[in-house]
């Protein structure tokens, strides 16, 4: 397993949360990314019971949400951490679940750190649209 380290500057890609800007408005995209920090705890939380609990499926399926949830935020090396754990899951290697799940929540904490500054969204949206008509 090839990791490379957690960048902040790459945390999360403008361009795909600009496409989604320009696809459904700001407003909506807003409310997802309330949500994707909402639901941080939760989704942590729920990767450690299934790594303390030895539980594949849960374990799995948290990781598979995790994945789903960074793909749509623009998190690209989240959403690969995810995908790797999901593996570690699938193949019940708990020295990768473990790293893994540390290497998440570490990223996690620097994608929220980008999300949650003041008009993201906004900023997202005209980068987008920078890109596209460039």
């Amino acid at each position: 397993m090839t990791l490379h380290p957690f960048s902040q500057d790459s945390a999360v890609c403008t361009r795909t949360l600009g496409k989604l800007c320009s696809e459904l408005g700001t407003e909506p995209v807003m409310n997802f990314i309330s949500q994707f920090h909402l639901l941080w705890p939760t989704r942590v939380a729920r990767l450690h019971n299934a790594l303390a609990s030895h539980d594949r499926s849960i374990g799995e399926d948290s990781a598979l949400s995790m994945k789903s949830a960074a793909t749509m935020a623009g998190a690209h090396d989240l959403a690969h951490l995810a995908h790797l754990l999901h593996a570690a899951f699938r193949d019940g290697d708990q020295g990768a679940q473990c790293s893994l799940i540390s290497r998440i929540e570490a990223a996690g904490t620097g994608i929220l750190s980008v999300l949650e500054e003041p008009k993201f969204a906004e900023h997202a949206l005209l980068s987008y649209m920078g890109f596209v008509s460039a």
